[in-house]
């Protein structure tokens, strides 16, 4: 089934007496058909909790847009944990860095040991 918009505003006859369709693009056939139904369908259902789903629509005034500000803050969600996966490896970095100047400058005597080294994580 093939979700479509409902809009009693919008001339569609009148739209495609306008803007006709381009026949070399119209796909005809088997697999143009399966393509375009694969297009059409979701591609992963996730099952989100009711009081999760309540709180997302308390904060939009339209029920029909809470799946937006869902995906919005899942994505927002994403690129914050690239942002602090990569600052972790950088910090990482400049530790490792910091501390083998650290080593080459420092002539410890011999009864001492080097420093421990940072472990990464």
């Amino acid at each position: 089934m093939m979700n479509t918009m409902k809009d009693n505003d919008v001339d569609y006859p009148a739209f495609f007496r306008e803007n006709p369709p381009d026949p070399a693009k119209i796909q005809r056939g088997l697999e143009a058909r399966e393509q375009r139904r694969k297009a059409a369908t979701p591609k992963t259902v996730v099952g989100i909790e009711d009081d999760i789903i309540a709180e997302f629509k308390q904060l939009v005034p339209q029920e029909q847009e809470y799946r937006q500000l869902i995906n919005q803050a899942l994505r927002e969600w994403l690129i914050a944990k690239d942002v602090k996966d990569l600052v972790r490896a950088e910090l990482q970095r400049v530790v490792r860095q910091a501390l083998s100047l650290i080593e080459s400058k420092v002539e410890l005597p011999k009864s001492q040991e080097k420093p421990v080294a940072v472990k990464e994580t």
